[in-house]
């Protein structure tokens, strides 16, 4: 299971709709009205939360989907900018975070280094993707020092 969490509206939604409808129609049977009510309220909280578990599962995506999702909206994002050119920036760090799990400043100079043959196609200069890697390895330690307690 990926480390980062990722926002999975659709799944959530979708089975958070269904367990309503379940739990709803199962509460009605035995208690009426009152048992509808309680079986959608708890139909649709625990519909949710598999929904979400299921759709994090099954997303291919990994780490690299929940930056995916919140890059536009990071300090330093360049204006017009693509997902394009900040995903090799964020597998660098995903990537040498995994190897390593030291300090991005320690490993700056051989991540520079990297930069040019793994950037591909991203118009990012070295400059702009460091800040984008020393984001993701800075949630990448907080997720695991959280899982840590």
């Amino acid at each position: 299971m990926a480390r980062l969490q990722k926002v999975h509206v659709l799944g959530a939604g979708a089975c958070a709709l269904i367990g309503g409808v379940l739990l709803g129609g199962i509460g009605y049977l035995p208690f009426g009205p009152p048992g509808l009510v309680a079986g959608v309220v708890a139909g649709v909280a625990l519909g949710a939360l598999l929904g979400h578990r299921l759709s994090e599962s099954a997303d291919p995506r990994g780490d690299l989907g929940h930056f995916e999702q919140i890059y536009r909206r990071a300090e330093y994002y360049v204006e017009g900018m693509t997902w394009d050119d900040y995903a090799p920036a964020y597998g660098l760090a995903l990537d040498a975070y995994a190897r390593r799990q030291r300090d991005p400043e320690l490993v700056a100079a051989e991540l520079e280094a990297d930069w040019p043959s793994l950037r591909g196609r991203s118009r990012l200069e070295w400059a702009q993707a460091y800040p984008a890697i020393q984001h993701a390895w800075r949630q990448l330690s907080e997720r695991e020092r959280a899982q840590e307690r």
